[in-house]
């Protein structure tokens, strides 16, 4: 029988609760006129538009959460960081000092660097939460990049819980990177964050871990081709492809590895147009992915033998001006399934891909199909998915993940010390085995199975420390399986 890897999903109740919300509010427009911003909630599924009478203006660099209830806690424009009442919190100014971040225009308008803005919470504290965050500076050869990453830290206890940055412009790297290009993928423990950062000019990327224990050098990987543009780096809402774009280094996708947080199978497809490209999307189903470039929206199909091959046109700009040109720019997948496109300059709508998992033109690109009361330029949040599920990949067995069954797995006593009972049912008449995994994925413990039995006594002596675990058990065909969490004091 042909063999495949499959993979477990942990449901909430084995390690934490997944967000609910935390990109359901999208913040936009650079109006000078205080009341002349917007709000798109996605909270009910259908996006609600609404006038806001936020002061900080949001150009290309935009990032915003909220608490698990779709409650806005606070948001940046790369400059400050403002909290829920629109005011600058405590210390919240000044961020990202640089050649340009010291400018007083930028601090009023804000960064026009897409994703140089990020936010994720602090794995550790549910009450804190990291901003990493970039600008730019000016190198000897006179291009424009940034010289440094910085990450601050917000403590939404702090301020009557308005919020306070209690430490600031705190330096990641120190090097020379490609602005912008901002995103992070949840760990294979669900909780934890992979990092990515690009340098500039060597085809290499900086890893960070973020955990609990703060932000962790992991490793510098050389991959892929030497980088020297802005444009958008996304993670398929599966956790397992990163991509970047922008139309003069063209397309490159790579598989993810969610456990060690490395690249692999390096592709890449040249754009030899002369549109300025920077947008880049991957369906909700991640079976497709959209790159805009001003005049152009193209799709590609990661199921395709050859990536470059299944390039397909499937908007062409059609010269709509409201009140300038609506050419296509930055895009971001939203959570009612659909990609959202700002334009170029000052507008007041967006583009929407409709069915973004459908090949070709059924996945039906509506140009200027939402209509915004003010202008917006280039705006759309950067989010990274908050809501990716953990998991952990299992040895080989020979079925689909359609026929896995409950094994019945129940674990006494637990939270356990010294020894716990597992009990289980393969009812297959199959042996199988008992696996302990850390919230890392690492494996700690080993034990096989006997169907007749159906319970084992386990010593945990080889788990040499207090904290939550992950136990899993399958038979030996892979047709039951059951992942639990286990408490260990």
């Amino acid at each position: 029988m042909k063999k495949i890897i499959f993979t477990i999903l942990l449901i909430s109740c084995c390690l934490n609760i997944y967000s609910q919300g935390r990109d359901n509010l999208w913040l936009l427009g650079n109006s000078p006129y205080p009341n002349q911003k917007m709000t798109i909630d996605f909270s009910t599924g259908t996006p609600v538009i609404s006038n806001s009478n936020r002061s900080v203006k949001l150009w290309r660099n935009s990032a915003n959460i909220t608490d698990l209830n779709g409650n806005l806690l606070f948001y940046t424009n790369g400059a400050v960081v403002a909290n829920a009442m629109d005011n600058v919190m405590p210390n919240g100014d000044s961020l990202s000092p640089s050649f340009y971040g010291l400018c007083g225009a930028w601090m009023y308008f804000g960064f026009p660097i897409p994703q140089a803005s990020l936010i994720l919470p602090n794995p550790g504290d549910s009450t804190k939460y990291y901003l990493i965050h970039s600008a730019m500076d000016i190198l000897p050869t006179s291009v424009v990049t940034p010289l440094h990453l910085f990450y601050s830290e917000i403590d939404m206890k702090a301020d009557s819980g308005r919020g306070d940055v209690i430490s600031k412009n705190n330096i990641l790297i120190s090097d020379t990177l490609i602005d912008g290009n901002l995103t992070a993928c949840k760990h294979a423990n669900g909780t934890d964050w992979w990092l990515l950062m690009p340098e500039y000019n060597t085809g290499a990327f900086y890893i960070y871990l973020i955990s609990a224990n703060g932000i962790q050098y992991i490793d510098k990987q050389f991959i892929g081709q030497n980088l020297r543009c802005s444009g958008q780096t996304v993670f398929n809402p599966q956790g397992n492809k990163y991509a970047k774009f922008d139309s003069t280094n063209g397309l490159d996708v790579f598989d993810f590895n969610r456990v060690d947080g490395h690249l692999s199978n390096y592709k890449h497809v040249a754009f030899n147009d002369s549109s300025l490209g920077i947008g880049l999307a991957f369906s909700p189903d991640g079976s497709k992915l959209y790159t805009s470039s001003s005049l152009y929206i193209h799709q590609f199909d990661l199921y395709a033998p050859d990536l470059a091959l299944s390039k397909t046109l499937v908007a062409t700009w059609d010269s709509t001006y409201s009140p300038y040109e609506t050419y296509f720019t930055l895009a971001q997948l939203a959570p009612d399934g659909k990609i959202y496109i700002s334009t170029y300059f000052q507008t007041d709508i967006l583009h929407v891909i409709d069915a973004p998992d459908n090949l070709g033109m059924a996945c039906n690109v509506i140009q200027h199909g939402v209509q915004l009361p003010y202008i917006n330029d280039g705006t759309v949040p950067n989010h990274p998915n908050y809501h990716l599920a953990p998991l952990i990949t299992s040895t080989p067995v020979g079925l689909s993940e359609n026929n896995i069954q409950s094994a019945n797995l129940h674990l006494n006593p637990n939270p356990a010390s010294k020894q716990v009972w597992v009990n289980y049912n393969f009812p297959n008449n199959k042996d199988g085995w008992l696996e302990i995994y850390d919230t890392m994925g690492k494996l700690l413990l080993k034990r096989r199975l006997y169907w007749s039995t159906t319970q084992l006594l386990v010593y945990l002596n080889e788990i040499k420390s207090n904290g939550v675990f992950v136990a899993k058990v399958y038979d030996d065909s892979g047709m039951f399986v059951s992942v639990e969490k286990l408490v260990v004091r």
